[in-house]
């Protein structure tokens, strides 16, 4: 899953209005990138004591789906909630790769001609 391109223009858009042009932490002017996919976070709380569960059983809690934000040049790190972006039952997500296949192909490539040849 990865966010429609839409939504990111959204977002970015919405944290530029808020003044968040540059990085808070170490003021660099470059562009800070968002995240093509998703950071999935569980709300769950603690168990009120570690043998209190069992394997396998679902707890009550919430999933958070963040948009991720990062500078570039020393990678300070911010997560905002996805929901606070999202109008109505607007569809902010995609299925599919974050890259182009185009892209992963020439990864793969790379990696392939990088690892060393053995005899088969």
């Amino acid at each position: 899953m990865r966010w429609r391109q839409e939504f990111m223009a959204e977002v970015s858009e919405a944290l530029n209005q808020l003044g968040l042009r540059a990085c808070p932490v170490c003021g660099s002017a470059e562009p800070l990138s968002i995240g093509p996919c998703p950071v999935l976070m569980a709300d769950t709380g603690f168990p009120p004591v570690a043998d209190a569960l069992t394997l396998g059983e679902d707890r009550a809690g919430v999933l958070i789906f963040a948009v991720r934000v990062e500078c570039p040049m020393c990678g300070h790190l911010m997560l905002f909630n996805a929901e606070k972006y999202r109008a109505d039952n607007e569809k902010i997500l995609v299925a599919g790769v974050a890259e182009p296949p185009e892209t992963l192909a020439a990864l793969v490539g790379l990696l392939v001609r990088e690892l060393p040849s053995a005899p088969i």
